[in-house]
């Protein structure tokens, strides 16, 4: 659906936001604007990497920028999914779905539209909304700090299976938006060099989310620094406990064979030598006790365990 945003303030601008393109809005954009089919199919694809685009024929300026999408139900892990920016002449269309309406949602808010109503032409209106979009990836990396946190807190105690599935879903969601921001940050670059003619204001606007996007980047390399380690961590202590286990099992089977030994050996219904008394079973038992103790001393001082 196609909404056309009205200003509290007159501008010499519009802003046209688009919701879930459908073949009824894709009409009506080549009609009434003249997009070419090619720039209705950027716009339409929900997997189209982030780049910057120049059409001379309808003089349009295309942008794809990549956002964060915080976990489902369906997806555990963070992901990402491009929002795309039209500009033609003193016009700006937005473009996004259901699952990035939320880079959108807060300009319902008449301050927020107010605010954007302050931008001196589209251009800055344009970097405005990049800036707002940019802010987002340090929310999701804050997120997912305060989560590994919480992991890292149970390493002291115990972890189990579910936890590790959740550090897995925390390195995903950072290779996501690892990989987010750097064709972002390089979109954002080509624009100093494109086209699109910026106002002062706007070209200043650009500089600071240029530095927003490189501190998220700076976040997320360290974030995933961290988590590898606390990954490896939680495995190295995995194998040691498994260790620890075999250790154990493997020592009190060598304990527990002597008796074994013995008493199937003195167990059988023949003659054996040295034990004929029917007090003899005493002595088998003291001679399992004294053997099992002698083997347990002999581990310990070889630090078996």
């Amino acid at each position: 659906m196609i909404k056309q945003k009205n200003f509290p303030i007159d501008t010499d601008y519009s802003w046209y936001d688009i919701s879930g393109l459908s073949q009824d809005d894709s009409r009506q954009l080549q009609s009434e604007f003249y997009f070419t089919p090619e720039i209705i199919s950027y716009v339409s694809d929900r997997h189209e990497r982030p780049h910057y685009d120049y059409d001379k024929y309808t003089d349009t300026h295309l942008l794809v920028y990549d956002v964060p999408v915080w976990p489902t139900a369906a997806s555990k892990h963070f992901i990402s999914r491009p929002i795309t920016f039209l500009l033609q002449d003193k016009n700006l269309f937005t473009f996004h779905t259901v699952e990035t309406s939320y880079v959108f949602d807060e300009f319902n808010d008449p301050q927020m539209l107010r605010r954007l109503s302050h931008a001196q032409d589209v251009t800055e209106l344009l970097v405005t909304f990049l800036m707002f979009a940019s802010q987002y990836f340090q929310r999701a990396v804050t997120q997912l700090d305060a989560e590994r946190n919480d992991l890292d807190a149970k390493l002291s105690d115990d972890i189990n299976n579910q936890d590790l599935v959740e550090l897995s879903n925390i390195e995903k969601s950072l290779v996501y938006l690892s990989s987010s921001i750097q064709t972002d940050q390089m979109m954002l670059n080509s624009l100093q060099h494109s086209q699109l003619t910026f106002s002062k204001p706007a070209k200043e606007r650009l500089d600071d989310v240029l530095i927003e996007s490189s501190q998220s980047s700076e976040m997320v390399q360290i974030s995933r620094q961290v988590t590898k380690t606390l990954s490896s961590t939680s495995n190295n202590m995995m194998n040691n406990n498994l260790n620890d286990t075999m250790q154990f099992l493997t020592v009190w089977s060598l304990v527990l064979t002597i008796p074994t030994i013995l008493t199937g050996f003195y167990g059988m219904n023949v003659k054996l030598p040295i034990f004929n008394a029917a007090y003899d079973w005493i002595v088998i038992v003291i001679l399992m006790v004294a053997l099992m103790v002698w083997l347990i001393l002999l581990m310990r001082k070889h630090h078996f365990f």
